[in-house]
């Protein structure tokens, strides 16, 4: 008996079967949109992805390996000579018999290349001498009794010749005629593989399409589709960027495009992605949709009712849901070419992606994401970008990438803001914000948010409230409930201070809104927030932005775009500042023209160029990994909630070294609640002496820093600021 795993115990043959299994089931829910526009006769296409399942694995058949099983299962050990082991995928492709198959040169060197590269580790400690070893020693004389258990086709006289294809220097990349081919074959390997192991299917099989659903849900409503909605339902074949007034249904008009295909929502926020969600699967009432992001679990059992949150979890991890809601970090980490990019990326193939509010991101993330777009249209992909505001770069450097998209504008005329600029801090107005309505504060950092909540809380305003990104997860999923209560209980008034994780998507409609300046397309989002869909027709502002002593300026914002923004603001001080004016001030704000010259535009001009050279599979690139430095985070837990709940960590640790993976499972749900995800220390040299490792448990830290669930994680005097991301 040959076996592939010990956890469960599983053989070869029945871990091959499974794959097999998997792959007729892609092949019947999304066979048409994969085979789509590539330069292979369809059946061939299924009989290469065929032969590379069958054979990727059949390198466990080496006795070391087997006895590396053995031992683990309690079965006694096969006799062999081979004091050394070797990755079962460097010999897998020895096994398979070319000629008979019928396979060319180049599908032979696609078929090599996708089985010996299917898992992302070295391939440097091998050589052909190593090889025939093996096969003298070990293959040859238990050829028959492969072929009489695999039920395969073999090679009869394996060789070590195939090493001549599989090479570092004839790799499989960017520019080559069999490019596409091979990512997709390989990266749906990698989906096969994953999901057969998880032992779940490969894609949910369903014929219910999401639009039908909104469409449905529009009807009971009331609703009539407009005219945003109307050109998004009627170009669902074609990629979009459209430019919408808050409260035009901007993510009822994506769910329209969706039709019946496979689709990823992306937001920059991780709050408004399980409002996104919530909404898909609560009010629109469709079941197939998946969450995505580092918090994901604990958001679905603290809010769902579902019994089955693992599971749904696991299939969201390994792309299985016919829609996905997530984080963009999720998905794009694909154009760095990683090890095992391919994965996500040949799924992108026969998916759409919507990607909702593109200014919440650095310039140096936009870069990523315009990227991945032009990977994923030149792969088959659709895309669907919708904003509220768009910085004309963007739009420019799609256009310049030669992408084909249906570009449109949908502008409400409701007056809904009128704004004042006050010169000065928001922490000189404490005794004037508004005690009897529906109250918003945003000002742009932690820091700020509990310094100003500190100094009302001593006016001992009732229903006074924070929502920021350092809560732990437990506490913070109770205040994103709380906020949105608050919001649609149109009696109570109260004040609520946040920082921009309310700006997007989260449906939440406030009186009045005091701010700290920004930038606009990131201000604006926050006036979305205050008079959502309402009418404003009072003399008084209902928006009041501050603009000395401003938190954030540089570490979150960048200076000048924020000055420039705040010139062009000037004229309308005390104005209703209508919707149409908006998308005009950020259209001028991030032309060319006007970022001349700016830190942005050359963060942005950079970030393109070096994704425009990044080497396929070299994931030790550091100027490429930087880019994504404002969405690496690391997972932490203050050093009073670890100490109040120490008796957790033991406890997943003897259950670790039990392997009691049910146990074990059940107590990791319990420490997520109790982390924060901040920003790498790597990037704030102060931070990073605060940090310490966990003993009981890998990559989450202790940070000695005070907490409470009143204010959230605190900074010791000894840190000035901690460097925040925009992605929170």
């Amino acid at each position: 008996m040959y076996y592939a795993k010990s956890e469960p115990i599983e053989t070869i043959k029945e871990h091959t079967n499974l794959l097999l299994k998997n792959l007729e089931l892609l092949k019947e829910t999304y066979g048409e949109q994969i085979t789509n526009n590539l330069e292979i006769e369809k059946e061939r296409f299924w009989y290469l992805l065929e032969i590379i399942c069958k054979y990727h694995d059949l390198g466990k058949v080496f006795t070391p390996f087997q006895n590396e099983i053995r031992a683990k299962i309690g079965k006694e050990k096969l006799e062999t000579s081979f004091s050394y082991s070797i990755k079962h995928e460097q010999i897998s492709p020895m096994f398979i018999p070319v000629k008979k198959l019928g396979l060319s040169k180049r599908e032979r060197i696609i078929v090599y290349q996708s089985i010996f590269y299917h898992h992302k580790r070295e391939t440097s400690n091998f050589d052909h001498k190593k090889i025939d070893e093996i096969i003298e020693l070990d293959i040859k004389p238990n050829l028959d009794k492969i072929k009489q258990e695999m039920k395969v086709e073999i090679e009869e006289n394996p060789n070590s010749f195939y090493i001549s294809d599989v090479k570092t220097t004839k790799r499989i990349k960017q520019g080559d005629e069999d490019y596409n081919l091979y990512c997709i074959l390989k990266g749906i390997l990698h989906r096969l593989d994953h999901s057969s192991s998880g032992h779940i299917e490969v894609e949910e099989k369903t014929e219910e399409q999401l639009s039908t659903y909104t469409d449905n849900f529009m009807k009971e409503k009331g609703f009539e589709e407009n005219d945003l909605q109307n050109f998004s339902h009627s170009n669902q074949r074609k990629n979009l960027l459209v430019i919408g007034s808050t409260g035009m249904g901007k993510t009822e008009s994506a769910l329209l495009w969706s039709g019946k295909d496979k689709t990823f929502f992306t937001l920059p926020i991780r709050i408004s992605i399980n409002a996104i969600y919530d909404r898909i699967l609560n009010k629109i009432k469709y079941k197939h949709v998946g969450l995505l992001h580092s918090t994901a679990v604990e958001y679905l059992e603290e809010n769902t009712e579902f019994q089955n949150v693992y599971e749904i979890t696991q299939q969201s991890k390994n792309l299985a849901r016919k829609v996905t809601t997530c984080t963009i970090d999720q998905i794009f980490t694909f154009v760095f070419k990683f090890k095992g990019y391919e994965k996500i990326y040949s799924t992108l193939k026969y998916s759409k992606i919507i990607i909702d509010e593109i200014q919440g991101y650095s310039p140096e993330i936009v870069a990523v994401i315009l990227k991945g777009i032009q990977m994923i249209t030149n792969i088959g992909g659709k895309f669907m970008i919708m904003t509220a505001t768009l910085p004309r770069i963007y739009k420019d450097e799609l256009e310049k990438m030669g992408i084909n998209f249906e570009y449109g504008e949908f502008i409400k005329d409701t007056q809904r803001h009128r704004i004042k600029l006050l010169d000065k801090s928001i922490l000189d107005d404490v005794n004037e914000f508004s005690k009897d309505k529906k109250v918003l504060i945003i000002v742009n950092t932690v820091d700020r948010a509990i310094e100003l909540f500190e100094k009302l809380k001593e006016q001992n305003i009732e229903n006074l409230n924070m929502l920021h990104s350092r809560f732990i997860n437990d506490d913070r999923n109770k205040k994103e409930k709380d906020i949105k209560d608050f919001s649609e209980e149109k009696s109570k008034a109260g004040v609520w201070i946040t920082t921009q994780i309310v700006e997007a998507s989260l449906d939440i409609d406030f009186d009045i809104l005091y701010t700290e300046i920004s930038t606009l397309d990131s201000l604006f989002q926050r006036l979305g927030r205050c008079y959502r869909s309402r009418e404003y027709s009072d003399k008084e502002p209902n928006v009041y932005i501050y603009t000395k002593d401003v938190s954030g300026i540089n570490s979150v914002y960048d200076e000048e775009i924020t000055e420039k923004g705040l010139n062009l603001l000037k004229q309308y001080d005390g104005k209703i500042l209508e919707e149409k004016e908006k998308i005009k001030l950020v259209d001028i704000l991030y032309s060319k023209e006007m970022l001349q010259g700016t830190k942005f535009l050359e963060k942005f001009e950079k970030g393109m160029e070096i994704l425009n050279n990044i080497i396929d599979y070299d994931n030790s690139k550091n100027e490429a990994q930087d880019l994504l430095r404002n969405i690496d985070n690391i997972t932490i837990v203050p050093r009073n909630i670890y100490d109040e709940n120490l008796h957790l960590f033991e406890q997943y640790e003897q259950f670790d070294k039990k392997k009691d993976y049910k146990e074990k499972n059940r107590i990791m749900k319990e420490i997520s609640k109790l982390t924060i995800s901040i920003r790498n220390p790597k990037y704030n040299k102060n931070l990073k002496q605060f940090i310490t490792d966990i003993p009981y448990i890998k990559n989450i830290y202790i940070a000695d820093l005070e907490y409470n669930e009143e204010f959230g994680l605190k900074l010791k005097s000894s840190i000035k600021y901690l460097n925040e991301s925009r992605i929170l």
